[in-house]
């Protein structure tokens, strides 16, 4: 079926209008995340997560650092080079989170549940896991609770290896 122009519509009317859809059509596909710092990852109740990815030591030491909002369906990917005791903080977030420490098969090793935002002037203490882990991952406070998630879980990552 042929596309009608309104007739109502004046040519003008009508090129600014198609023009405006053009400019948003442009502008959703700006902000699409390119293949190479975003994956998913599906937790084992199904609910999945979008993933910025950190992995070098610039956006680690960054993370969600100065965010207004981390989305329900959010999360940021932290990788390492070799299993550790990686220590994160909440230093300049804005927003309660949840860190999830992760072994080399993305099994569940520690969860620091709906931790707050440090205090701008004062102690920022350092938060460590109780076992070494290759992956942290970090999503809106309350998530894991919410999802039931627990040590020993398995999350499944979705799309390309990522290497640090």
């Amino acid at each position: 079926m042929p596309l009608r122009v309104n007739s109502t519509l004046s040519p003008k009317v009508y090129i600014v209008l198609s023009l405006l859809v053009v400019l948003a059509l442009v502008a959703v596909r700006a902000e699409a995340p390119s293949d190479k710092s975003w994956r998913i990852i599906v937790f084992p109740s199904g609910a999945e997560f979008g993933l910025e990815i950190a992995t070098d030591d610039a956006s680690r030491a960054r993370g969600y650092m100065f965010r207004e909002q981390v989305g329900p369906e959010e999360g940021m990917l932290f990788v390492f080079a070799e299993s550790a005791l990686h220590s994160f903080w909440m230093k300049n977030c804005k927003v309660s989170l949840d860190i999830i420490w992760l072994d080399d098969e993305l099994r569940v090793v520690d969860i620091a549940r709906d931790r707050k935002p440090c205090p701008v002037d004062g102690e920022c203490p350092s938060i460590l896991p109780v076992k070494s882990a290759r992956y942290v991952l970090e999503v809106a406070g309350g998530t894991t609770t919410h999802e039931r998630l627990q040590r020993g879980d398995a999350l499944i990552l979705l799309g390309k290896p990522i290497a640090p």
